[in-house]
């Protein structure tokens, strides 16, 4: 079996400190056992479309998702707690009515949430304060998540997008072992246009990684020329067991919305393997 190595990454408390955070690395164990595909496609939650919310508007929850990306990028978080954040915070909307002056904190909530079941060191509530411009308390914090975790059955350990990725490597025949880093960094890119893009949030989180690793590949062109973009989906809605019409329509969207977020000159740097961490940030300027 191969080597199993974590991974680290520096966080800057203060400028006297600097610690590093050890981070789990990947087994291929468990990446390359498609049972792992089959338990998580099991596991996948329903999926719910985020919208008009009484008198919130989609526009004002995409502020406040960009908003809740913003701290996760400064924040160095894992890859899938801004993601998980965000179902989250589709979940409860679709079930529980919210004050628009409460908005903030919901979404401060789901982020202390996401990043306790994601990160090896979850945000704490006083960065989280911090963050909202001390317009909510550590209290506000503490008693709704309460609220919430209550609401939401317990029902943390959900499944997200970025989830499906190592497997779904680790079975594409056309894409060389040494893109595959490459290929990461992208689909991390794509996962954040969709969790921004209230439309994508209809689709099952199988469906939104297929058409993220879609995209990836076609705009980096890693396969030879008798491998058609048809032809991956449809590898992949048999990998997935699911419909690669599904699978197409996440696809058109997504590019849509990747083409309207993201200004051409950063999908060029994209293409020319700039770090999409930096990418996502700017497109937010």
């Amino acid at each position: 079996m191969d080597s199993f190595a974590p991974d680290s990454i520096s966080y800057d408390h203060n400028d006297n400190d600097l610690d590093v955070i050890h981070r789990s690395g990947k087994d291929p164990a468990l990446t390359g056992d498609l049972r792992v595909l089959h338990n998580l496609r099991a596991s996948e939650g329903r999926s719910t479309l985020r919208g008009k919310q009484g008198d919130i508007q989609p526009m004002s929850l995409g502020i406040l998702t960009r908003w809740m990306f913003q701290v996760c990028e400064e924040q160095k978080c894992e890859k899938e707690v801004f993601p998980q954040a965000v179902q989250y915070l589709d979940l409860y909307l679709n079930q529980f009515a919210v004050e628009k002056s409460n908005m903030q904190l919901l979404g401060a909530v789901c982020l202390f949430l996401a990043s306790k079941m994601r990160e090896v060191v979850p945000l704490t509530t006083s960065k989280l304060c911090i963050y909202t411009d001390y317009s909510v308390s550590i209290s506000d914090i503490l008693h709704w998540e309460v609220i919430v975790v209550s609401r939401l059955d317990w029902c943390l350990a959900s499944v997200v997008p970025s989830d499906f990725l190592e497997p779904i490597l680790h079975t594409l025949p056309f894409v060389q072992s040494q893109h595959h880093q490459i290929i990461r960094r992208h689909v991390h890119a794509y996962i954040v246009v969709a969790a921004l893009e209230c439309s994508l949030s209809l689709f099952f989180p199988s469906t939104v990684a297929c058409a993220c690793v879609s995209i990836a590949v076609q705009k980096l062109n890693l396969f030879d020329s008798t491998v058609s973009s048809d032809s991956i989906i449809t590898f992949l809605g048999k990998l997935l067991a699911t419909n690669p019409h599904t699978i197409l329509q996440c696809r058109d969207q997504l590019w849509s919305a990747a083409e309207h977020t993201l200004p051409s000159c950063l999908q060029l740097e994209t293409l020319q393997g700039s770090d999409p961490s930096l990418l996502t940030s700017r497109m937010l300027d």
